[in-house]
Formats: structure tokens, C-alpha cells, sequence
């Protein structure tokens, strides 16, 4: 028993050395980004934006280099790019949590024309 609870606080520490690097990253810590979630879904299966960053990182060695590989992709689908949707404080692994219509690329089209 005692083992499973050391196994289980090792696991959970790595995970959070994740978060401590996206957030010394992106600027994040205590603000909406600064959870799991950004990078996991339910069960902490991997979302679309952690598998991009898991396989990155896998090819690269490297987290910071495999976060930063990732910036310019749309993980999520929803036509917005990942360093977009972080800097505007939304999920980038979710396609649900998209950017202010005056921020995502539909408003800055719009813009030109008013």
C-alpha cells in the first residue's frame, strides 16, 4: 500500500513540472491555463494538444522545444493557432474554448472592412 501511494505522488509530481514549464513559459501560473486540463481531458488521457506536445516532445527530447514546436499548429481544429489561443488565456487542446471573435482570425478579416 505504501508503495502505490509513492508510485502515485511520483507520477503526479512529473505531471506537475509539465504545468511549472508551460506556465514559466507562456506567463500562465495562476491564471485559467495554469491546470491540467491544458494539455489533458478526462482520466488525463492526453487532448489533441497534449498528444501534439507528447509526440514533439518524444521526437525532440526537449519540452520547451517540443511546447515551442507546437505554437504555430491549430491542435484543436477550431482555425485558430495554439500561441494564439495561449496568449488570449484559452485552451488550445479544446475546440470549444476559442478565441474572442474580435482576436480570431474571422475578426481580424472583419476588421479590414469596417
Amino acid at each position: 500500500m505504501t508503495m502505490l501511494v509513492f508510485a502515485s505522488f511520483v507520477v503526479v509530481l512529473g505531471k506537475s513540472s509539465y504545468l511549472g514549464t508551460f506556465n514559466t513559459l507562456y506567463g500562465t501560473d495562476s491564471k485559467t491555463l495554469d491546470t491540467c486540463n491544458t494539455c489533458h481531458g478526462a482520466s488525463y488521457s492526453f487532448n489533441s494538444y497534449g498528444a501534439d506536445v507528447k509526440a514533439r516532445k518524444t521526437a525532440l527530447g526537449d519540452l520547451t522545444a517540443a511546447l515551442r514546436a507546437v505554437e504555430s499548429w491549430d491542435s484543436d481544429g477550431d482555425g485558430d493557432t495554439n500561441i494564439a489561443e495561449i496568449e488570449a488565456g484559452v485552451f488550445p487542446g479544446n475546440a470549444a474554448s476559442s478565441l474572442p471573435v474580435e482576436e480570431s482570425t474571422w475578426g481580424k478579416i472583419k476588421s479590414l472592412f469596417n
